[in-house]
């Protein structure tokens, strides 16, 4: 990872949302597609963009960062009997914390895009904790895993907080994020718009995410667009630091 000062001169953060295997293949137990049209393909439509994203981030981005649901049966988001998304809750899904190995196997990264040797935000990480990844992985040169048991990770990780202001003081200067993943309108966007809330530059890749149809598309993007950036695969690559704010 060759990372390297942006034109704004903050350093840059790959940040992938969700990428597993639940949602992500089409036998998933809570598989990424749109919930009103029956000839949408799913997630499935962007793996090779999201490969395509993760090595750019790789190469140019300081450190790259995962987040995934990571959940047992005891977590408030898991109804395994009567789910209701009304009540916030949901069927089991992304249980790494199951004793079943083909349970586990739901919440694992996609292989195409799957980080080597992360280091690892547990799902009941304290702010302490969440410090101390960001200092070693920055040290290490090493990718993050954040595991959390909520959709939104800023609620489902107690170590998220410190750990994304942690990653300023040890990378030695601001930073601003470039963000791909799914659901673009549940779990990427609650990504997006938590970064903002906090005052970072946040740089979204449109044809790197996909979503389940419960906001429209061109909404979210907008309100992405309008506290940050919003490119194409295409414009990130080409675009030399990618990441060029005026």
């Amino acid at each position: 990872m060759t990372g390297g000062e942006s034109a704004t001169g903050t350093a840059r953060v790959g940040w992938i949302v969700d990428v597993q295997a639940d949602f992500m293949d089409p036998g998933g137990r809570l598989y990424v597609r749109d919930l009103f049209d029956g000839s949408d393909p799913g997630a499935v439509a962007i793996v090779s963009a999201l490969e395509a994203a993760t090595a750019w981030m790789r190469e140019h981005c300081d450190i790259v960062v995962y987040t995934g649901d990571w959940h047992g049966l005891e977590d408030p988001e898991i109804d395994a009997v009567a789910p209701d998304p009304a009540r916030d809750t949901y069927p089991p899904h992304c249980m790494g914390r199951s004793p079943d190995p083909d349970e586990r196997a739901g919440a694992e990264v996609i292989a195409e895009i799957r980080p080597a040797d992360p280091v690892v935000l547990a799902h009941d990480a304290t702010a302490a904790d969440g410090a101390r990844v960001a200092r070693e992985a920055v040290r290490k040169g090493r990718p993050v895993f954040i595991r959390k048991t909520r959709f939104n990770v800023f609620e489902g990780n107690a170590g998220c907080e410190a750990f994304v202001k942690s990653l300023e003081e040890a990378l030695g200067r601001p930073v601003e994020f470039v963000v791909t993943g799914v659901a673009r309108d549940v779990c990427m966007t609650q990504a997006v718009d938590g970064l903002q809330a906090r005052g970072y530059l946040v740089t979204a890749v449109r044809d790197a995410t996909w979503g389940l149809g419960l906001e429209p598309e061109e909404v979210t993007l907008a309100r992405w667009a309008g506290k940050g950036r919003v490119v194409t695969l295409a414009e990130l690559k080409t675009s030399g630091d990618g990441c060029k704010w005026v």
